[in-house]
């Protein structure tokens, strides 16, 4: 055998190994009266099958990757609101530590006037 049939082998098999061994097996347990058209529709079918699935597979990997997405700015968010609540907190926390100081501060006027 020469390199060049190997070579058309090796891509035979790799292409159209799979798709047209499936199509000869349903032809020989159908035995339809026109095999040839058979084939060749049963080989159409196949190839828009083959281009939904991996219009399919892309729609899956773009809905997993939004997803992901989605999932990192909810956590971002979740973080975001736990900062804004522990800036709130010191910032209501240091508005009572001055309110207490000037009424301190307001009650040692009062006490020296």
């Amino acid at each position: 055998m020469s390199a060049t049939s190997v070579v058309e082998s090796d891509y035979l098999k790799r292409w159209v190994g799979a798709p047209l061994t499936e199509a000869l097996t349903e032809v020989a347990l159908k035995r339809p009266a026109d095999p040839i058209e058979y084939i060749a529709l049963w080989l159409l079918r196949y190839k828009e099958n083959e281009i939904r699935k991996a219009e399919e597979k892309a729609n899956n990997d773009r809905l997993a990757a939004e997803k992901k997405q989605l999932e990192e700015e909810e956590r971002k968010r979740a973080e975001l609101e736990e900062e804004r609540k522990r800036i709130e907190a010191e910032n209501a926390a240091k508005k009572a530590e001055i309110e207490k100081a000037l009424a301190e501060q307001a009650k040692k006027t009062e006490a020296t006037s």
